[in-house]
């Protein structure tokens, strides 16, 4: 989908392009690198945010609704956590909170160019602070194919007092009931919510049919790939559900009906993934116990050879890296049925061979695009140079992200070792540190040897 991304103002990106593109396509797999602070995480979080901004109204509802509820008999933490993600997940403003480059005076920009279905456009979002110093949106663009050629799909700007202009193609909705509607709820809403965010809400609680029939096919198309973009970072996690599996797949509870046949997709598929990867694990199954208002609850257990005797054990007893394994495997899946994944250290946690093989098993079955980054310099064995990017920094702090082909004064032959010439700094993008003296902090700080 994505053919690159333009970052400006951005967290510590100021003028920055991730180009992904690869002739007159999309890359299918990229890894960036970078040292530890280079903006590594800031650029996966562009993506997350993107997709985070469509469910600004759906998150107020469940804010709402959660609040409304009776909490009494919840866990404390639980009630804090749920309030909190949902109100930061429902404004816009709130999703791209904390983002703006600091002392930057200039607007924030994202641009992300892509390709859908053979052919090109971009969605652009502009933030701008208002006189105390707030962000607000000040503006939202979808270009694409509208009929025979692209163009604006929609256009909305507004100032720091919420003066809004919208410019909407006459294609986008055939039925003008329907575009006065949509009219009315972008001078709600719009500003506080995106118009993709807007009109996610509006098809949710219309018919499918109506939507299909008096809305642009092209502007469905774009909509939906972003609705399925899923990703993964150290504080947020999300992918698409398959109808045949478990949504939680460590434990949970379901309602009865097609309950035995996705508790059985669920053990097969995770029998496939987990016991060629380790020799100790023989198998996976879920234990299952029927409950009132027919439900049935479930948890995962496998069966584990420990001192040459097969244990069965709870899963979730197991360790943090085999956990993070588990949690990667949906979102490999989404790549592998036609969606885009961006995931943030993808091997964080989880030993450099285990993530070696699982990039050589899944990278050419994605059908969709995987994007992570990563310090794991075992899986530039497995991936073409094309796919392989690094960020570098000048000594002025400037930044910018090459493909490892390009990251280099000079050609690299098809023989040499992209690893080696990665960790001897060839392409930079590795820290180059001083030594640290732990002895003189201590004697510094005047602590007692005795």
């Amino acid at each position: 989908m994505f053919t690159s991304v333009e970052f400006e103002n951005y967290m510590s990106l100021k003028k920055l392009k991730l180009n992904i593109k690869q002739k007159n396509d999309f890359k299918k797999i990229v890894a960036i690198y970078g040292e530890n602070g280079s903006g590594k995480s800031n650029i996966v979080s562009a993506f997350m945010n993107l997709r985070l901004s469509l469910d600004t109204l759906n998150a107020k509802k469940k804010l709402d609704e959660f609040l409304s509820s009776d909490t009494k008999n919840e866990n404390i933490m639980n009630v804090k956590h749920y309030t909190a993600m949902y109100s930061d997940r429902s404004r816009i403003d709130r999703v791209f909170e904390n983002t703006y480059l600091l002392g930057a005076t200039e607007p924030m920009s994202l641009k992300y160019n892509f390709k859908i279905y053979g052919h090109f456009g971009y969605y652009k979002l502009i933030f701008k602070k208002d006189s105390s110093g707030s962000l607000y949106l000040a503006s939202e663009e979808l270009n694409y194919l509208i009929k025979k050629s692209s163009g604006v799909i929609f256009h909305i700007t507004s100032d720091e007092n919420q003066n809004i202009s919208i410019k909407v193609s006459p294609q986008l909705f055939k039925n003008a009931n329907l575009s006065n509607s949509m009219d009315d709820l972008i001078k709600r809403l719009w500003g506080k919510h995106t118009f993709l965010a807007i009109f996610q809400e509006f098809a949710v609680e219309n018919n499918e049919k109506y939507i299909i029939e008096n809305v642009l096919n092209n502007f469905l198309k774009v909509q939906s790939k972003f609705e399925h973009l899923s990703f993964k970072t150290d504080n947020a996690r999300g992918a698409n559900n398959f109808r045949q599996m478990l949504h939680n797949l460590i434990s949970g509870t379901v309602n009865n009906g097609n309950t035995r046949n996705k508790i059985e997709n669920t053990s097969e598929s995770l029998n496939k993934y987990f016991v060629p990867l380790y020799s100790d694990i023989m198998s996976l199954h879920y234990k299952t116990e029927s409950l009132e208002d027919n439900k049935t609850k479930y948890e995962l257990y496998e069966k584990k050879r420990i001192s040459d005797e097969i244990v069965e054990i709870p899963f979730v007893l197991e360790s943090n890296g085999t956990k993070k394994l588990l949690n990667l495997f949906p979102l490999l899946l989404n790549a592998v049925n036609g969606d885009t994944v961006i995931i943030d250290e993808i091997d964080q946690g989880i030993h450099d061979l285990l993530i070696d093989r699982i990039i050589e098993n899944v990278k050419d079955d994605i059908t969709g695009q995987l994007i992570f980054t990563t310090h794991d310099t075992q899986v530039m064995k497995q991936l073409d140079v094309s796919s392989l990017y690094v960020i570098q920094v000048d000594s002025s702090g400037n930044k910018r992200v090459s493909n490892i082909s390009k990251a280099s004064k000079s050609n690299i032959a098809s023989n040499n070792n992209i690893q080696k010439l990665y960790l001897e700094g060839y392409f930079a993008g590795i820290p180059y540190a001083d030594d640290v003296d732990f002895y003189d902090i201590i004697e510094n700080l005047g602590v007692n040897h005795d």
